[in-house]
């Protein structure tokens, strides 16, 4: 879908931060190409002799027995697909599209406690100008054609998110609702391969002032969507450039900062999902690898429950982190949260995503102990996985079942 041809860059891009388990800082947000034209291309108490709990397990990960994480816009796709039958990606109103894009940019910083953006017209001819390229190649370039210097003088603090939709997909000519399906892929990025919310990031950074907006529609009726966003000088130094720099540093997180959007979230009814005094939750695309040992699970409050724990060495799916009374939590199932002290977190690619090691690189178990076996310089591992080694703190990819190389001795393909 969306995969490794939809994309976040960032120049330099902060907030509240706070560490987490897998590794670096979450903030809050107030304070590849495919050839394919109808595909869419946009990362421990053991309680063991408690005879009063049930062991859990999961060990093929099955996520009827874990969170059931929902499709958030799942009834608008059908309605979309079905409801709208002589719809025509020619009768795309594009002047429309780019307002409401605007529009619903804004209303997601609003729902964030963000000041909105400026629509400039600089941005938006360079906006306009990437996606009509687009077109001539194909497909977005990974911001291989991206040059910051186009957006002067709006060109501090630039960012640029791109992606391409099949109206197939997209379904409707109704300018809102092409721009909630865009905002809500940007935001939710359910279709990119990597699984570090970075056009979230970028749409919800509280330190750039300025936006434009680009669309262009292909003959094959690929729909090619850009937002191109940075500073002047003037709004620019408003900052505290050390702040900039902290939100910047959260694009290394394979996990979302704190926000909110009501389209993505309009599915999201269980109280494990409703911010509260001493709760607050960010979402994850992954899940967490128990150790050795079984695991207890806590209640929504942090409560320790005596019903039931989680079996050792196995997997649970998971699709945020909670905050619970200053301590982090992975949720794994209707009000079941496993501490973040108990448990190896992971964040999980797409299908198709590999590595190739640039050495003969070491493998690590998922405790993060070299294991003694390495795998050859240059070989190529399919991996599904991505965490933060608990002992040296490297990110590493899962190339097999308890066995890791860390990002220091590989490159992504």
């Amino acid at each position: 879908m969306f995969s490794k041809t939809k994309r976040a860059a960032i120049l330099v891009a902060a907030s509240a931060l706070l560490a987490t388990s897998l590794g670096g800082n979450i903030a809050f947000a107030d304070a590849t190409a495919n050839a394919n034209s109808n595909t869419s291309t946009v990362t421990t108490t053991n309680n063991a002799g408690d005879s009063n709990v049930a062991t859990a397990t999961n060990d093929s990960v099955d996520p009827n027995k874990t969170v059931n994480t929902p499709s958030s816009n799942s009834s608008n796709d059908e309605t979309a697909n079905t409801a709208v039958t002589q719809a025509s990606y020619k009768n795309i109103d594009i002047a429309s599209v780019k307002i409401a894009m605007f529009s619903e940019l804004n209303r997601l910083r609003s729902q964030n406690g963000l000041q909105p953006l400026t629509s400039v017209g600089v941005l938006n001819n360079y906006a306009q100008i990437r996606t009509d390229s687009f077109i001539s190649t194909g497909g977005v370039d990974n911001h291989a054609g991206w040059n910051s210097a186009n957006m002067a003088p709006y060109n501090l603090t630039a960012e640029e998110n791109i992606a391409q939709m099949p109206f197939s997909m997209i379904g409707t000519t109704d300018p809102t609702a092409i721009a909630q399906k865009i905002t809500h892929e940007f935001y939710a990025e359910m279709y990119d391969s990597e699984p570090n919310y970075g056009h979230r990031k970028n749409m919800l950074n509280p330190y750039i002032n300025y936006v434009g907006i680009g669309l262009s529609v292909g003959s094959n009726g690929m729909v090619y969507f850009s937002q191109e966003m940075g500073n002047d000088q003037a709004s620019y130094s408003k900052y505290d450039p050390s702040d900039v720099y902290a939100y910047f540093l959260t694009n290394n997180n394979d996990y979302a900062n704190v926000s909110k959007y009501d389209v993505a979230d309009a599915g999201r009814t269980n109280a494990d999902y409703a911010s509260r005094e001493n709760y607050v939750t960010a979402d994850l695309r992954g899940g967490v690898s128990t150790k050795n040992a079984v695991t207890p699970l806590y209640d929504r409050y942090g409560n320790k429950r005596t019903d039931l724990a989680l079996s050792p060495n196995s997997d649970w799916i998971s699709d945020m982190i909670a905050v619970i009374n200053g301590n982090y939590f992975y949720h794994v199932s209707t009000n079941g949260f496993v501490s973040a002290n108990d448990a190896l977190p992971w964040a999980s690619f797409l299908a198709g995503a590999s590595v190739t090691a640039t050495t003969e690189a070491r493998i690590y178990d998922n405790n993060g102990h070299y294991t003694g076996q390495t795998v050859n310089a240059h070989s190529k591992w399919i991996v599904d996985r991505r965490a933060v080694n608990p002992l040296t703190g490297v990110k590493m990819y899962r190339i097999s079942t308890n066995a890791w190389i860390q990002q220091n001795q590989l490159v992504q393909n």
